[in-house]
C-alpha cells in the first residue's frame, strides 16, 4: 500500500459506489413484473425514449403493491446507471418535462377554490389543489427511498442536475423538487453522529481522504496522523445512507490555542 493516494483515487471511490448500486438493485429489479425487455442504448437515442417513458409510467402505476413498485423503481435506477453522460441528460429532461405538474389541473383547482364558500368546500378545494401541485416525478422519486442506497442515488442526481440545469427551467424545477424532497429526509433529527477511528472500514477511510476539501489528506500516513490519540474525527450519517458520511468534524486535542493550522496538522 502506497502512502500517497493514487491518481484517479476519487473517481475510483465514485465508480465503486455506482457498482454497488447496480448490484444492490439487481435482485430487487428481477422481481419486477412486466419490465420492458431490452435496455435502452447508452446514449438514449430518440427511438428508445418511448420505452423509457413507458418504464417511468409503470413506476407510477399503483398495481401490484409496494414490492412491485420497489422493483420497478430499482429497474428504472439500473437503466439510468447504464446510460452515458448524454443518455443521462436525456433521461433527466424526459422526467423533468413530461412528468411535471399538470398546469390545467392546477387552474381548475384554483377556480374551484376561488368559488368555494363553505368551510368544508374550501378545505376540500385546498386539499385538491395541494395534490394537483405535486408533480408525478416527485411521486416517482419518493419510491427510491425504500431501495438500498436509494437516497444516495437521489443525492447524486441532485448534484448532476445542479450542473445541467443552468438556463433550463424544467431541469431547474426537477432540481428544486429533489432539493425539497431531500430536505425533508435530511432533518438534523434523522442524522447520527459517529466517531471514526483508524480501525474503521477501509472504504470509509477512503471516503474521508477523498471528501476532505479544506485541508487535503495526502496519503495513508497523513490520514493515520489525523486519527491519532490526540485527535478526534466524527461524521454524520443518515440511516438510509449508512456507508456514506455526510459531514466530517475533525478535532485536535491541545493544551492551548494553536497559533496556526500547520501546528494542528503536524506540518
Amino acid at each position: 500500500m502506497t502512502d500517497r493516494a493514487p491518481a484517479g483515487f476519487l473517481d475510483g471511490v465514485f465508480d465503486r459506489t455506482i457498482a454497488n448500486l447496480r448490484s444492490a438493485w439487481r435482485e430487487i429489479a428481477l422481481s419486477a413484473r412486466g419490465v420492458l425487455s431490452g435496455a435502452p442504448r447508452p446514449d438514449l437515442p430518440e427511438d428508445d425514449v418511448a420505452r423509457l417513458r413507458q418504464q417511468m409510467l409503470s413506476c407510477l402505476d399503483g398495481r401490484g403493491g409496494e414490492v412491485t413498485a420497489r422493483a420497478r423503481a430499482a429497474e428504472l435506477g439500473r437503466t439510468y446507471l447504464a446510460l452515458n453522460e448524454a443518455g443521462r441528460a436525456r433521461f433527466l429532461r424526459l422526467l423533468a418535462t413530461e412528468f411535471d405538474t399538470d398546469h390545467e389541473a392546477v387552474n381548475r383547482c384554483c377556480t374551484v377554490l376561488a368559488a368555494a364558500v363553505e368551510p368544508g368546500e374550501r378545505s376540500a378545494a385546498e386539499r385538491a389543489l395541494r395534490a394537483a401541485l405535486l408533480p408525478p416525478r416527485v411521486t416517482l422519486l419518493r419510491q427510491f427511498n425504500a431501495l438500498p442506497e436509494g437516497v444516495k442515488f437521489l443525492v447524486d442526481r441532485r448534484a448532476e442536475l445542479i450542473a445541467l440545469a443552468n438556463g433550463d427551467p424544467f431541469l431547474r424545477g426537477l432540481a428544486d423538487d429533489l432539493r425539497d424532497l431531500l430536505a425533508n429526509w435530511f432533518d438534523i433529527g434523522f442524522l447520527e453522529l459517529q466517531r471514526i477511528t483508524w480501525d474503521a472500514p477501509a472504504s470509509l477511510l477512503e471516503k474521508l481522504m477523498a471528501y476532505e476539501a479544506v485541508h487535503e489528506i495526502r496519503g495513508w500516513t497523513d490520514l493515520k496522523n489525523r486519527l491519532e490519540a490526540d485527535r478526534r474525527c466524527f461524521a454524520f450519517f443518515h440511516p438510509r445512507m449508512p456507508d456514506e458520511p455526510l459531514i466530517f468534524v475533525e478535532v485536535a486535542l491541545v493544551s492551548g490555542i494553536a497559533g496556526n493550522i500547520d501546528t494542528l496538522l503536524d506540518e
